[in-house]
């Protein structure tokens, strides 16, 4: 009984997966939403704090938005122009290194010249537009989902206790976990994130390196993504002070070690100070999950793959017959602080007590 339980259940986790793959242009903006409003939450306590409405709360909450993506887009386009400054500069260089490149792997010039490269760019116009379409229709669908989920919350507790009655207490215990520790992961780690960025620009600015406000910003974005985040986020300017400062590799060498030590202090020494065991998942299971969700949702699933699995936790914590996967998938320190006899267990315990006193007494009668 039990091995066809846990093939059930492996069937229905694939199955899931399956969909949330097939489904993932109306599941991403949803999740993606609900990230947003836990990112969100010292907006909405001013605003309940200011005794606003749904719809006041909304409008303070997109305002905020609309700020950061004001500044988000002028400091984009900054960094257009920039770039495109910088590849004037170096883009013979960069075409002796290709014509190297090609002679290395005895590719005749002949070959690229007469490549048809509009003729590759008109064919994949369309895939390039669908793909703009897409994301644009991502974007407006998160923030719909957003909309309506501020415009909900007032309303939630009453509809849990309407919805799971004797149950509704465990139900908005395990919500209102899951939603502080979210919103103190995300708050940690863009704290994190935010520090990582700055030290690199400070390093990559005083090392002369150019564009080093934009690779900061890719430092701070890739940060999200745990462990091959900040791996990746060590090569572009590795690549360009390469560029700019060749045929000497001085610079370059102490632009790569000095970004790594930054990683490395403040992955290994600054974070586990900051978030402790915040989410309590092993690290093991946190890079299954980044695999996992990175290869059903792609980068967005890469991005959330870290609180999803938190979330999973905290969900198998409070649920006795899956409180074992709860202490698999949690850390070494999370384990110790859990008692050999667990809530969960001696619930488990006193239901089956129950049951097997209420037999005895049935049995009893019966004779």
């Amino acid at each position: 009984m039990k091995l066809l339980l846990a093939l059930l259940g492996f069937l229905s986790s694939v199955i899931l997966c399956s969909v949330l793959h097939v489904a993932s242009s109306m599941f991403i903006p949803l999740v993606i939403a609900w990230f947003i409003l836990q990112m969100l939450r010292p907006v909405i306590k001013i605003a309940q704090t200011l005794k606003f409405n749904a719809w006041w709360s909304v409008i303070l909450v997109f305002s905020v938005l609309a700020i950061i993506g004001l500044a988000g887009f002028k400091f984009i386009a900054a960094q257009f122009v920039e770039f495109a400054h910088v590849y004037d500069m170096y883009s013979e260089k960069l075409i002796e290194w290709f014509v190297r490149v090609m002679e290395m792997f005895s590719i005749p010039p002949e070959a690229v010249k007469n490549f048809d490269w509009l003729g590759m760019l008109r064919d994949n116009a369309r895939n390039i537009s669908s793909l703009i379409i897409a994301f644009a229709s991502k974007f407006v669908l998160t923030f719909v989902f957003l909309m309506f989920m501020l415009v909900e919350a007032p309303y939630l507790e009453e509809k849990i206790e309407k919805a799971f009655g004797r149950n509704s207490p465990r139900v908005k215990k395990i919500l209102s976990t899951i939603s502080e520790q979210v919103s103190q992961y995300l708050s940690a780690l863009t704290l994190i994130s935010f520090a990582t960025g700055v030290c690199a620009w400070i390093v990559l600015m005083i090392l002369g390196v150019r564009l080093a406000a934009g690779w900061g910003v890719l430092t701070f974005l890739l940060n999200y993504i745990p462990t091959v985040g900040s791996i990746i986020a060590t090569f572009p300017p590795v690549i360009m002070a390469i560029i700019q400062f060749s045929p000497g590799l001085f610079t370059p060498m102490l632009v790569l070690l000095l970004l790594t030590a930054i990683q490395v202090t403040i992955g290994n020494i600054i974070t586990p100070k900051v978030m402790g065991d915040r989410l309590g998942v092993s690290p093991v299971v946190i890079l299954l999950s980044l695999l996992l969700w990175g290869m059903i949702w792609g980068i967005p699933g890469a991005l959330l793959s870290t609180p999803i699995v938190s979330i999973i936790k905290i969900i198998c914590e409070n649920i006795p017959v899956l409180h074992p996967i709860a202490v698999l998938i949690g850390s070494g320190e999370s384990v110790r602080k859990i008692p050999v006899k667990s809530p969960a267990v001696e619930e488990v315990v006193a239901s089956v007590k129950k049951k097997f006193e209420q037999t005895a007494k049935k049995v009893k009668k019966g004779k």
